[in-house]
């Protein structure tokens, strides 16, 4: 016998040992919600995961092809296709933009809007993108091309997108961002079957009437869910998951689709921590009657165990109340208060302030629980915020409202 054929046998077991290990491996991940990453696979794993996990595109700015400001968040309720390009390429990026174009007549009598982003702000600006728009005979409303600062191209493609937007190593997938500013999949342009499956996906997006809030999605964007569990990997926490005084693990991406309410504090704090969460325990019938959970962060992590927030916890919670104490990792919780509150929560100095936050994952308000009139104003919003059946057009925070400019009245006076 050839000697080459046991050994061939061999390296062809081992191949194939190899990839049922992987198969079970990515599986097991799906279930479990873990993030799976690109480059582990072909890129043609799907996953089955909530709409509520979703990455949210939040509220991109950029200039379009016209110099006027374009805003994802104003133009919530309409879906978006997304590609990244630049002007000057002379090949791939035109061929891509003419399967853009084709997608642009097909959904011409639609909601769908299409947003090509160039990698070369410093080149493209927004006169050269309009001569560039004119020459796919594009329609200035429904597709944008859109430019900016390098920076804000940066985060777009680092921190909404996660893709690398370089010149030389751009992403060459659609998006698709549904009407509620989810990234719902990614398609290749250059793939009939791929091309036919993202035709029939919008066709499901533009059909919604309603957020899908409890919908399962089988997508390939296999980043879906799972950022909150690499949050030291992330340059921004939009989301993030903490340890629950009570046992299982909170990822404040479950309560997509609630209204609740979030406060800091520690377990030894002298002052007005324990004020406060007297004062937060008065709001439990309330609140439940609202069905509102009511979240508490700790700020000195490495104190504040789990079994130390589980006896705190007795000092304040009545049964039946959805108010959860949570602890984590120390850094992660002062990003957690800069990052997603816009709050101070380092173990020196925390904020005593309550956060309001949406349906969508949107803080939406800061209010001072001492002062009556902004108590007041917090159960006004509370109402305000569980009546609303989309996502809001605009992410600032509404409360306490921004200060009004100064008029020239006002610096007359003050000269």
């Amino acid at each position: 016998m050839n000697k080459w054929v046991p050994i061939t046998l061999w390296l062809l077991v081992l191949v194939l040992g190899f990839w049922v290990w992987n198969q079970r491996r990515l599986a097991n991940l799906a279930e479990n919600n873990d993030p799976i990453m690109e480059g582990t696979t072909d890129g043609r794993l799907f996953v089955d995961v909530p709409w509520k996990h979703l990455p949210s595109v939040g509220d991109v700015q950029l200039k379009d092809q016209r110099g006027e400001t374009f805003s994802t968040a104003a133009n919530m309720g309409r879906p978006f296709l997304v590609n990244f390009f630049f002007s000057t390429c002379p090949t791939i990026c035109r061929q891509f933009n003419g399967q853009m174009q084709e997608l642009a007549g097909q959904f011409k009598n639609t909601d769908i809007m299409l947003l090509s982003i160039t990698v070369d702000p410093e080149t493209d600006s927004p006169e050269l993108l309009r001569k560039y728009a004119d020459s796919f005979l594009a329609d200035h409303d429904q597709w944008k091309f859109l430019t900016g600062q390098p920076y804000q191209i940066n985060e777009t493609g680092k921190r909404v997108f996660h893709v690398p937007l370089d010149k030389a190593t751009h992403t060459e997938k659609i998006f698709l961002v549904d009407r509620w500013g989810r990234i719902r999949d990614w398609f290749d342009w250059n793939d009939a079957e791929e091309l036919t499956r993202l035709k029939d996906t919008v066709q499901e997006v533009l059909a919604e009437t309603v957020p899908p809030i409890d919908l399962q999605v089988h997508t390939r964007y296999a980043l879906a869910g799972g950022f909150a569990d690499r949050w030291s990997r992330e340059e921004w926490t939009a989301e993030f998951k903490l340890n629950d005084a009570d046992g299982p693990v909170f990822y404040s991406r479950d309560l997509v689709g609630k209204v609740w309410l979030a406060s800091f504090f520690f377990s030894s704090c002298p002052g007005i921590c324990p004020q406060m969460n007297r004062h937060l325990a008065t709001y439990q019938t309330r609140l439940t009657e609202k069905s509102v959970p009511l979240i508490s962060i700790s700020t000195k992590p490495k104190e504040d165990t789990v079994t130390v927030l589980k006896e705190y916890a007795r000092q304040y919670r009545t049964p039946g109340s959805d108010w959860r104490f949570l602890t984590g990792d120390e850094l992660l919780v002062t990003r957690i208060g800069s990052e997603f509150f816009r709050a101070a929560s380092s173990p020196e100095h925390h904020s005593s302030h309550l956060y309001l936050v949406d349906r969508w994952g949107n803080v939406r308000g800061s209010f001072d629980w001492q002062v009556p009139e902004q108590e007041a104003a917090m159960w006004e919003w509370i109402d305000k915020l569980q009546r609303e059946n989309r996502p809001p057009t605009s992410l600032d925070r509404v409360y306490p409202p921004p200060a009004p400019l100064p008029t020239e009245e006002d610096e007359a006076d003050e000269s």
